[in-house]
C-alpha cells in the first residue's frame, strides 16, 4: 500500500511497500506531467531494461483511460546517459571501453612499470584483479597519489598509465556520465527530457552515476517513486533440501499456477546466486517444457566448441599432451579439414597401446601384415600427422606478431579444426559459433593496445572472452521471467518465486577489495561504498523485490549438496515460520509442494512407483535392466547372450590361452574386453614411476634380444653384454615424469634380477641345454599355424600364441619356458595332475603342444614351466611335464569354457577390486551383489567348478 495516495506529486519521492501500488502512482504521475498536453515529454528511468518494457507496457495500457500514452520514453540510467552525451557530441569519435582492453592496457602498464608487482606481473590473474579495481578508481583516483597506501598507490599508477593510453579511443562509465552531466546544462537537453521519474531506483553505488543523478535533480529535477516492503515476521517460507530439488519445487509452483490462469509472462522467478540457480531453473523449466524469458541454462563456456577451443589452445606447441588432444576428440567438437581422424575411442586405443615398431615402419612391409594391423599403423600414421599440423597451427597463432594477426590467426584455426559437420548446424551449436566468432573478432582491438601477444595473454584473453558471454533464452513478453534479484525489482508481475533465500546466498558475504580498502576510501577523490554500505544496500534491494508482484513464495536449501553442509533461512527473514518440504523421493511421488509433476520424465518415474508401466521402452528396459541384477536373473542383462550366440564368438579363429583364463577370472570382462574391445584407457604418462607391466614388458624385451643374438650367434653369452642390452632399454623406456630417484632404484633392482637370471641360465647351459627358439610365435598372421586340440563334443579349438622361449636339451628333451616377473604364489597349484589349476591357467599346457614341434625324437619328453625373474618371485621356476594326462585335463576344460562361448555365457563374475578395473569401473559392490545371487543360476551350473572362491 502506498503511504501517500494524493494523485498530484507533492514531494520529490514517494515510497510504498507495493510495487504495484508504485506503477499506479507512477501512472498518475504521468497523466500529472501532461496535463498541459499528452505529448509533454515525459522520461522514466527504470532500474533496469525490463523494468523499462515492462513500464512501457503498463503506461500502455492504463494511459489516458487506456488509450496508450505518448511522449513517454522510459529508460536506465545508463542509456540515459549514453543519449545526452551523444546528443551533445561529448565522446564523438571515442567508443565504449570492453573490458577486454582496459585489461590489455593494464597488462600493458604493468609490463612497462611492473613496479610492487614485479614478481606477478606476468600473470594474468593480477591484470585482471588491478582492471576490475580499475574502474572504480575511474571517478576517485586522486591527483596526488604519494598519500595513499603503497599497495594503493601503485594501483593507481598502473590505472593511470593504463587510462592514458586509452583516453583517445576509448570512453569509460565516468566519461560517459560526465559528459551526460556537462550535457544537462544545455536548454535543450532539459527540455527534450521533459519531467524525470525516476521508478524503483536504488542509491548509486558507483559515485559517477551518483553525481549524474545529481546533475539531474539540480537541471531537470527528479521525482522518485519506489517500493519497499520489510519481510513480515510469521511469514512461511519453504525449506527445500537442496537447490536441485529447490528448482524441481518451484518449477511444480509455477505449472500450479499456470493451471490456475495466471499467464506466464505474469509469472517471475528470481535466484539469489548465478551458480547453481541460473543454470538449474533454466533446465528444469525447459524440460517442464515451460517458455521463460532469461538467461539460458548453457553459455558460451557450457559449449564444446567453445571447451574445445580453450583446451587446445592450452597445449605446448611443441609437445602437445595427447590426453587434451583425446579428450577434446571425444566431446564431438573437434572437425579437422585436412582429413579424415579415427573414431576418438580408436585414437585412446592408439596412444595407450602404438602400433608395434610403428616408429620403424619404414623397414617393415605392410603388405605382409594383416587387414586390421594396416589400418592400425594407417589410423596411427593419421592421427599423428593431425597431431603435427596441429602443433603447427598452434605456433603460427602464438607466433603471431600482432592481435589483429592473433584474430585472423584464430579465425582460421577454428575454420581448419572445428569446422560445421554439416551446412545446417544445430541453433545451439550456430549461437556457439557465433558467439566464439565475437570473442575472437575482439582480440582485434587490443591492436596498439596491449603488448604484444604471448601464448599466455591469447589463452587468457579468449578465456575471458569465452567466460563472459551467456545466451538469452526468449523475448520480453512470451514467458515465465527469469533473473537474479536484481532482475526482479520494478518489475509489472502477479506472481514471484524467490529462490536460495538463505544466508551465505542471501546476502552472500561481500569482501573487501584488497587492491582498494575501505580504509583508503577517505584519501580519494570520490566516495566509495564500504563493505557495510554495501551489504545495507543489498538488503535494500532485496526488500525492493519483496515489493514484487501481488502474491510472492520464498524457498530456501536446508544443505548444499555440491559444496557439504547445512543452510539456514536468510537474516533478512528473521522470525519466518519455516514450512519443510521432505526428500526428492516424496517430491517424484507426491509432487511437493503442490501435487504436481513437474516433467514429463516425473510423471513416468511417478507411474512406476505406483506399480504402474512406464509406456516408455527405454525407461521398461533400464526398469528391466536394475530388477534382473538386484534379483540375480541369468538374462540378457547379466550375460546371456545364447540369442545371439552365433554373432559373438568365431568358433574358427584362433584364441590365445590367456583369453581363456580372462573368462575364467570374469566372463563379463571378457565379453567387454576381447569382444567389445573396451578397454580401459591406462595413461602411463601419469606414472610417477615404472609400472609393474612396464617393468615386465622391459625384462621380456631384454631378455629376448640378448637371447635372440645367442641363437643367431650375434654375440656369446656374456653378462657385460646382456646389461648393455638393459641400459639400451632402459634409455627408450626412461619417461621424464617418473622420479629419478625411483627410477635409480628400479634400474639397480632390474640389473641385479637379470644378473641372477644370466647366471640360473649359464648353469642350465653347462649341464646341456641350449636355446633354440625365442618369441616363437604360432597361430598368428606370421609364424607356425596355430596349435590345434579336439574337443570332447568333436569340434576343434585352434590356440594363438607367443612362447617367450624354447630350449632343448642334449638328451632330446624340450623345455618351453614362459617369464613372469611377479610373485609365484598364485602358480603353486599347477602341477602334472592339477595342470591347469582348476581350469584357471591353460599357458603351460597349450604351450607344450606347441613345443613338440621342436621335437628331434617323438619320444623326447617336453616340459612346459614358468620362470620367475626377480626376487618378488624367488628366481622359481613352477610347470611339468605335459604328457597324455595333462592333455587330457586341458581338453576337458577347454571344452567346458569354449561350450560356454559358444552359447554366449557371460555372465558378470566380478574381478578383484584391489585395483583399477573393469569391475571397480562399474561398481565393485554392485557387481558383487548382482554375482552373489546370480552364481547358483541352473543356467551356470556346468561352469560353476570355474568360479570357486579361493580360500
Amino acid at each position: 500500500m502506498s503511504t501517500a495516495t494524493d494523485p498530484v506529486l507533492d514531494s520529490p519521492t514517494r515510497s510504498f511497500t507495493s510495487t504495484p501500488d508504485a506503477f499506479h502512482a507512477l501512472a498518475v504521475a504521468v497523466a500529472a506531467a501532461q496535463q498541459d498536453g499528452p505529448l509533454q515529454p515525459v522520461t522514466v528511468i527504470a532500474p533496469s531494461h525490463a523494468s523499462a518494457l515492462d513500464i512501457a507496457h503498463f503506461l500502455g495500457r492504463v494511459g489516458n483511460g487506456g488509450r496508450g500514452s505518448a511522449a513517454v520514453r522510459t529508460v536506465t540510467l545508463p542509456d540515459l546517459a549514453e543519449e545526452l552525451a551523444a546528443a551533445a557530441g561529448q565522446l564523438s569519435g571515442r567508443a565504449p571501453l570492453p573490458a577486454v582492453v582496459r585489461e590489455g592496457a593494464i597488462v600493458a602498464a604493468l609490463a612497462q612499470t611492473p613496479g610492487l608487482f614485479a614478481a606477478v606481473a606476468d600473470q594474468p590473474a593480477t591484470a585482471r584483479a588491478i582492471a576490475n579495481t580499475s574502474s572504480s578508481l575511474d571517478a576517485a583516483c586522486p591527483e596526488d597519489l604519494e598519500r595513499l597506501p603503497r599497495l594503493v598507490r601503485e594501483v593507481a599508477r598502473v590505472h593511470r598509465t593504463a587510462a592514458a593510453a586509452l583516453t583517445a579511443r576509448w570512453y569509460t562509465a565516468h566519461d560517459l556520465y560526465a559528459a551526460a552531466s556537462a550535457a544537462l546544462g544545455t536548454p535543450q537537453a532539459v527540455k527534450r527530457l521533459g519531467s524525470v521519474i525516476g521508478f524503483q531506483l536504488a542509491p548509486e553505488q558507483d559515485p559517477s552515476a551518483a553525481a549524474f543523478r545529481g546533475a539531474l535533480e539540480q537541471h531537470s529535477g527528479i521525482s522518485l517513486l519506489t517500493a519497499a516492503a520489510p519481510f513480515s515476521p510469521g511469514e512461511t517460507i519453504l525449506s527445500v533440501s537442496d537447490a536441485d530439488d529447490e528448482a524441481r519445487a518451484v518449477v511444480r509452483l509455477v505449472i500450479d499456477r499456470l493451471a490456475s490462469g495466471v499467464p506466464g509472462h505474469r509469472i517471475g522467478v528470481f535466484y539469489s546466486a548465478a551458480e547453481p540457480y541460473r543454470a538449474l531453473l533454466a533446465q528444469r523449466l525447459a524440460e517442464a517444457g515451460i517458455e521463460f524469458v532469461g538467461t539460458g541454462a548453457q553459455g558460451l563456456t557450457d559449449a564444446a566448441l567453445a571447451r574445445g577451443l580453450a583446451s587446445l589452445l592450452s597445449l605446448d606447441p611443441a609437445a602437445p599432451d595427447l590426453r587434451v588432444i583425446l579428450d577434446v576428440l571425444s566431446q564431438g567438437s573437434l572437425n579437422w579439414q585436412g582429413g579424415t581422424l579415427p573414431s576418438s575411442a580408436a585414437c585412446e586405443r592408439l596412444h595407450a597401446h602404438p602400433p608395434a615398431d610403428a616408429e620403424d615402419s619404414d623397414d617393415v612391409d605392410t603388405a605382409e601384415l594383416p587387414e586390421h594391423e594396416q589400418k592400425r599403423r594407417l589410423d596411427y600414421a593419421r592421427f599423428t600427422e593431425f597431431v603435427a599440423v596441429l602443433g603447427e597451427n598452434l605456433r603460427g597463432v602464438f607466433s603471431a606478431g600482432g592481435w589483429s594477426e592473433v584474430s585472423e590467426a584464430l579465425s582460421g584455426f577454428v575454420s581448419e579444426f572445428f569446422a560445421p559437420r554439416s551446412a545446417t548446424e544445430r541453433p545451439e551449436q550456430a549461437k556457439a559459433r557465433k558467439y566464439l566468432s565475437e570473442v575472437i573478432g575482439e582480440l582485434e582491438l587490443l591492436h596498439g593496445i596491449a603488448p604484444a601477444p604471448t601464448a599466455a595473454s591469447v589463452r587468457s584473453a579468449v578465456r575471458q572472452g569465452i567466460d563472459s558471454r551467456r545466451s538469452w533464452t526468449g523475448a520480453s513478453g512470451t514467458g515465465v521471467v527469469l533473473g537474479s534479484y536484481d532482475d526482479g525489482v520494478g518489475r509489472d508481475l502477479d506472481v514471484i518465486f524467490i529462490a536460495g533465500a538463505a544466508d551465505g546466498l542471501a546476502p552472500a558475504r561481500i569482501r573487501e577489495n584488497p587492491l582498494l580498502p575501505d580504509s583508503a576510501g577517505p584519501m580519494l577523490d570520490a566516495r566509495l561504498p564500504t563493505v557495510h554500505e554495501r551489504a545495507a544496500a543489498r538488503k535494500e534491494q532485496f526488500q525492493r523485490l519483496l515489493a514484487t508482484g501481488v502474491e510472492r513464495t520464498i524457498l530456501y536449501p536446508r544443505g548444499n549438496l555440491r559444496a557439504g553442509g547445512s543452510l539456514s533461512p536468510s537474516r533478512w527473514l528473521d522470525g519466518a515460520a519455516i514450512q519443510p518440504l521432505p526428500s526428492f523421493a516424496h517430491g517424484l511421488t507426491q509432487g511437493a509442494p503442490t501435487q504436481q509433476a513437474a516433467t514429463a520424465q516425473e510423471w513416468r518415474v511417478r507411474r512406476v512407483l505406483a506399480g504402474g508401466t512406464a509406456a516408455d521402452p527405454v525407461l521398461e528396459s533400464a526398469l528391466e535392466v536394475r530388477a534382473d541384477r538386484r534379483n540375480g536373473t541369468f538374462s540378457r542383462y547379466n550375460g546371456n547372450l545364447s540369442g545371439v550366440a552365433e554373432s559373438v564368438v568365431d568358433a574358427d579363429k584362433p584364441i590365445s590361452p590367456t583369453h581363456l583364463e580372462d573368462w575364467v577370472i570374469s566372463p563379463l570382462v571378457y565379453f567387454l574386453r576381447r569382444i567389445l574391445r573396451a578397454e580401459l584407457f591406462e595413461d602411463v604418462t601419469l606414472e610417477v614411476q615404472i609400472s609393474n607391466m612396464q617393468r615386465g614388458n622391459l625384462m621380456h624385451q631384454v631378455l629376448e634380444d640378448y637371447v635372440r643374438g645367442l641363437t643367431e650367434g650375434a654375440h656369446p653369452v656374456s653378462a657385460e653384454r646382456l646389461l648393455e642390452i638393459a641400459d639400451e632399454a632402459f634409455r627408450d623406456t626412461a619417461n621424464p615424469a617418473w622420479l629419478s630417484h625411483t627410477w635409480d632404484r628400479d634400474q639397480s633392482r632390474i640389473r641385479a634380477d637379470l644378473q641372477k637370471t644370466h647366471e640360473i641360465d649359464d648353469h642350465a647351459r653347462g649341464t646341456g641345454w641350449q636355446h633354440v627358439d625365442v618369441e616363437a610365435e604360432f597361430g598368428g598372421a606370421t609364424g607356425e599355424p596355430p596349435v590345434e586340440l579336439d574337443l570332447p563334443d568333436g569340434s576343434t579349438v585352434r590356440f594363438r600364441g607367443k612362447v617367450d622361449r624354447v630350449d632343448r636339451h642334449s638328451t632330446g628333451q624340450i623345455l618351453v619356458i614362459d617369464y613372469k616377473t611377479g610373485k609365484s604364489e598364485k602358480y603353486k597349484k599347477l602341477t602334472a595332475e592339477n595342470p591347469t589349476a582348476g581350469g584357471t591357467r591353460f599357458q603351460l599346457p597349450v604351450y607344450g603342444l606347441f613345443a613338440r614341434r621342436f621335437q628331434q625324437d617323438p619320444a623326447a619328453e617336453v616340459r612346459a614351466e614358468y620362470r620367475f625373474l626377480t626376487t618378488a618371485g624367488n628366481y622359481a621356476s613352477v610347470g611339468y611335464t605335459v604328457g597324455p594326462d595333462v592333455v587330457a585335463t586341458l581338453r576337458d576344460d577347454v571344452g567346458l569354457i569354449m561350450a560356454a562361448l559358444r552359447a554366449g555365457i557371460f555372465p558378470p563374475r566380478p574381478e578383484s577390486d584391489r585395483y583399477a578395473n573393469h569391475t571397480t569401473m562399474m561398481g565393485a559392490p554392485g557387481v558383487r551383489h548382482t554375482w552373489e545371487r546370480l552364481k547358483t543360476d541352473p543356467a551356470l551350473r556346468d561352469y560353476s567348478r570355474f568360479f570357486q572362491e579361493e580360500k
